[in-house]
Parts: structure tokens; sequence; C-alpha cells
């Protein structure tokens, strides 16, 4: 099984010119252990799409189709065996996640139509060269992840 880190097209010079997907905790408290996500979900994950600030100022998440026409979306992939990944509730342990905020987080995701079960994350870099780029164009397809 393959699984993915999905992010907006947009992204796609940053990462590459870095040569690396990076945990990060953007969205976390402070203390928490950075991690990168990726999901089992094989066609796109609900909890990857962005949030948008309307033209009053209201934030939304994004559809799939709207992220798609104004962002673009791109998925990195990673062997499921890889032995860096962490399944949910090891990285919520090793992130230091509370309980209460690993519940929350499970609720929200499950209401979108996500398992947290096909949750996975690493505390570690990943080299791009370690990982297959696909780029959404209508449907998945190979990308370059080369600078």
């Amino acid at each position: 099984m393959i699984v993915w880190h999905y992010a907006p097209l947009t992204y796609r010079s940053k990462i590459v010119d870095s040569g690396y997907l990076e945990p990060s905790n953007v969205g976390a408290s402070e203390s928490e252990l950075p991690l990168l996500w990726f999901l089992a979900n094989q066609t796109w994950e609900p909890t990857a799409t962005k949030f948008f600030s309307d033209k009053d100022g209201r934030m939304r998440q994004l559809s799939f189709a709207d992220q798609a026409g104004m962002l673009g979306c791109m998925s990195f992939g990673l062997d499921g065996d890889d032995p860096r990944l962490l399944n949910w509730k090891a990285a919520c342990a090793a992130a230091q996640i509370r309980r209460e905020m690993r519940r929350s987080m499970e609720a929200v995701g499950k209401r979108k139509g996500a398992t947290p079960s096909h949750w996975f994350a690493t505390s570690q870099p990943i080299p791009l060269a370690e990982l297959m780029l696909e780029i959404w164009g209508g449907k998945w397809e190979p990308g370059d992840a080369t600078p």
C-alpha cells in the first residue's frame, strides 16, 4: 500500500527546491512535535483540503474541486511499510497531542469523511528522491519532483 502526503500544487516549487518533505506543527500547539502526515486514502484526504477566507472574511474549507481549481493538488507517495511511519495513535503520543485534542481531531475528521486509522506520520524529513509525485489534472498523473 502507498500512503500519500496531499498538498496544494502552489507549494510545489518550495518543496522541490528544498528536496524534502518537512515535518510541521502548523495548526498545532508550539509544544507539539512537528509531524509530516501521510494518508492511506488513495484519491484525496478530506482533512487535507485547505481553508479559504471568503470576501466577507469568513473562513470555510474548500471542496476538492475548489482547491484543484484555485490552488491545484499534488500528492507525494511513500511505501506504507516505511519504518519511519507511526500510526495515528503512536503519532499522537510521539507529538504529545493531548487525548482530548486527539479525540476532537478524530471527530472532525470523521465528520468530513476521513478515517483516522488511515492517518500516519513521521517526525523525520523525507527526501523527495524516496517519494513519487502525482499531480491532479482531472486524474492523478505522474509528476516531476526535480528542481
